[in-house]
């Protein structure tokens, strides 16, 4: 029952279960629509000093008056009680007032804590090595993102993860948009996250409605930028002797034209991860600090160059890797000069090196099952985001047919 749900106490004496000093035990009757519970209140009296029609003890002396007293203060704390309840608009039954009463009620899961509680997942799957620190990072980021919107929202924290509805979801979203200016993928990826947060606690039972139901996410396909091979030729032709810093950084950058690392990746590449096979032929073989899928490049000799050139850089030596590299802030930055000093107008970004060696690998006829072996991609349909067709090499894989039947005519 709920906003109308009338409720009665009675106070009474058990005389079937007398203590051993003689007086009877009080419990009070919780009375609410019919339903009935009793519950012990903690206090006794003697059989003559309890008046049944009052519900009160007897007497004036000072024992009697406290007895009374604290009847009174329970009645008061049920009437507390069930004005909460009728507030919230939560159900009123002999057994909520009575475990309100006791202090028993159970807590709401919050949904905070429930997400921080899958977290401890995410981060047991890091260091499984089943996930990277960015992912994990995301996880994390996207609670704090939650009590932000809290704050801003509900001047709290926190919720009952039974309060999250669809309006809710639709105003994180916006606050996602709008106040923390996400894009349209990452926004999506955090919604995602705090939908599969509402999957695991509807699978513990601590929320029975999912509010995501209908609820569609669209991703949208970037524009892949990448290099042509001029732009990546006369960016290989610039003269860089008098800057060192962005030698090095343009180095790192063709090495990955060349290879298809990520930078996170070129950044981890230790001389052990390249191998000689029995022809002689050098290979990388890493696995992705992204997907923990193994990459498998051949060394092509640019590349191999370039790893030549910095074999006794002390950075090298001192920690068996492959270049020097900067941080990837850096090497963003002084991409951009690098770009000017070589005439490319194109925003550079260490990832487009990636873009460039999938879609120059295309454009050369290389099989997009070997692309995706040597990105380490785990489904093939990633390679095909990455890996943009040229419009030469559609005419050229189609020059065959077209002198075969021009022949004819």
């Amino acid at each position: 029952m709920l906003h109308d749900s009338y409720f009665t106490l009675a106070f009474f004496v058990r005389k079937a279960r007398p203590l051993r000093n003689g007086e009877l035990p009080i419990f009070v009757r919780i009375s609410v629509s019919g339903q009935l519970m009793e519950m012990n209140i903690g206090r006794s009296v003697r059989p003559e000093q309890w008046d049944q029609k009052r519900n009160v003890a007897t007497g004036r002396s000072k024992k009697e008056l406290e007895l009374n007293k604290y009847i009174e203060n329970v009645r008061t704390r049920f009437n507390e009680i069930h004005n909460m309840l009728i507030r919230e608009n939560k159900p009123v039954t002999p057994k909520t007032l009575r475990d309100h009463y006791l202090g028993t009620v159970e807590k709401p899961k919050m949904l905070c804590d429930v997400f921080r509680e899958v977290n401890k997942q995410r981060k047991e799957e890091f260091e499984r090595g089943d996930i990277c620190a960015a992912t994990l990072g995301r996880w994390e980021r996207c609670v704090t993102y939650l009590e932000e919107f809290m704050t801003l929202t509900k001047d709290a924290k926190d919720i009952p993860i039974k309060e999250v509805s669809r309006g809710f979801i639709q105003d994180f979203e916006h606050f996602l948009r709008m106040t923390k200016q996400t894009a349209n993928n990452t926004t999506v990826r955090y919604l995602r996250y705090l939908k599969n947060v509402m999957q695991y606690a509807m699978a513990h039972k601590w929320v029975s409605e999912d509010p995501f139901v209908g609820k569609r996410f669209k991703r949208t396909v970037a524009e892949r930028e990448f290099l042509t091979e001029p732009e990546l030729q006369a960016m290989m032709n610039v003269d860089l002797h008098e800057f060192p810093r962005l030698e090095t950084v343009r180095d790192t950058f063709v090495f990955c034209c060349f290879t298809g690392l990520a930078f996170i990746d070129i950044s981890s590449l230790k001389r052990s991860d390249i191998y000689v096979d029995a022809d002689g032929n050098k290979w990388i073989r890493k696995h992705r600090e992204k997907t923990g899928e193994l990459s498998t490049i051949p060394l092509l000799e640019i590349p191999q160059k370039i790893m030549e050139k910095y074999a006794d850089h002390p950075k090298v030596v001192a920690e068996d890797v492959v270049i020097p590299v900067f941080s990837n802030q850096r090497t963003n930055s002084y991409l951009k000069e690098i770009a000017s000093l070589a005439k490319i107008k194109k925003h550079l970004t260490s990832h487009i090196a990636r873009h460039t060696f999938a879609t120059m690998s295309l454009a050369n006829h290389v099989p997009i099952e070997s692309i995706s072996k040597m990105l380490g991609h785990v489904d093939i349909k990633t390679t095909q985001i990455y890996a943009k067709m040229q419009d030469h090499t559609i005419y050229e894989d189609m020059e065959k047919m077209r002198q075969k039947f021009n022949s004819k005519g």
